[in-house]
Order: C-alpha cells, then structure tokens, then sequence
C-alpha cells in the first residue's frame, strides 16, 4: 500500500515492512528507512491478562493504550485484537500508515479521503463491535474516537503520553467533562513492553 505521496516523501506499507523514502528538497539527501515488527504478542504473554479478558468480554468499552513511543502500545494493540477476533467480535483498525500486524480477519482501514472522519463515518453503518484506532494523536482524532465510542462502537485507541494521567489530560477540553467516562472506561499505562497499570476511569461528584 501507498501510505502518502508528497514531494520529497512516500511511505509505503509492503507486507509487514513500513518503508519510507525522503528525498531532496524535503530532506537534504536521499534515505530509506524500514521499520518492521520484532515481536508478535498474545494477550496471554501480559499481565492483568484475566481481568482485561473479562473487561473486554463484559461488554463493548472505550479503553485507551497509553505509554512512551517505543514502549510496545502497538504491539499490545496488536494482541487485543487478535483476542476479541478470536472470541468472535468484528474487529476493523483505523491506521495511517496501516502497518499493525493482525490476521486477514481484522480489516485494516485508512483515512478515506485524508480523513480519519470520513472512515469513521463508514465504519458506523459496517458497525464492528470493536475498532482498533491506532495513534489518536490530534484534536480532530480524539472527536472521531469520542463519537464511535458514544455511537456505541467498542474502541481501542492508541496514544502517546509518559503518564496514564496525561492521556485522559488529552481528553479534557475536547470531550465534555462528564462524558468522559462513557467514552474511556479504560487506560492501560504500558513501559518497557509490559502492562504497567490499568486504571478505570468513572466520575464521582463530591461536596
């Protein structure tokens, strides 16, 4: 798959081999880098293991996967969904550059378009019980999360933040405050490729 084409940069998707190539004026000489998967996980392999089966399976959630880059957030995403695939739930992703290592049962989805919105929009009339949005990383990306989670899609979204905290913080002042809850039950905290925590997330109103 061709990911993106502009001058000076094309990323292409070449079975599980992201390959992107820079060119002059946007870099200052030509480079290829390829970046491909090391590691292949079941949901098993983690701890919390049981309680996150029984969580997912309870019913549809809005679960969030935060941790540092590099930290293994895709790679646990990549577990989840072969396990709510395995437990017979319709499992789509959403992904730019679409490079998640999953079977051919999970159907991989771009941004129709250049926009994640428009995919969204598609996706609620295919209505999966579970999809995988993986880098929720701008603005426009937490609304389109926040309304398949509250259109009553199962969400599994993928973000940046080197505190659990920080990425409910990246929901405040995009989603209304009390809604937060419905549309994040969830935030697994993963460092150095292990689950660290695993917080729920529900609002208490206090005198």
């Amino acid at each position: 798959f061709l990911e993106l084409s502009e001058p000076g940069m094309k990323i292409v998707q070449y079975g599980s081999y992201r390959i992107a190539v820079a060119r002059p004026p946007f870099a200052d000489g030509i480079e290829i880098t390829a970046v491909r998967p090391i590691v292949q996980t079941d949901l098993d392999d983690y701890e919390y293991a049981e309680e996150l089966r029984d969580r997912l399976l309870e019913r549809q959630r809005g679960v969030l996967i935060s941790g540092s880059p590099g930290a293994g957030k895709s790679t646990f995403a990549q577990a989840v969904a072969e396990f709510l695939t395995d437990n017979d739930y319709a499992v789509k992703t959403m992904e730019k550059p679409r490079d998640l290592d999953v079977s051919e049962e999970v159907t991989q989805y771009t941004a129709l378009g250049g926009d994640m919105a428009k995919t969204a929009d598609s996706l609620l009339l295919v209505r999966p019980d579970y999809t995988i949005y993986d880098e929720v990383r701008k603005t426009n990306d937490f609304e389109v999360f926040a309304d398949m989670r509250l259109a009553g899609v199962g969400m599994v979204g993928v973000t940046h933040a080197t505190r659990a905290i920080d990425a409910l913080q990246r929901l405040v002042g995009r989603v209304e405050l009390g809604m937060i809850p419905q549309v994040v039950d969830t935030v697994v905290f993963i460092e150095a490729g292990e689950i660290d925590t695993v917080y729920d997330v529900r609002t208490e109103v206090k005198v």
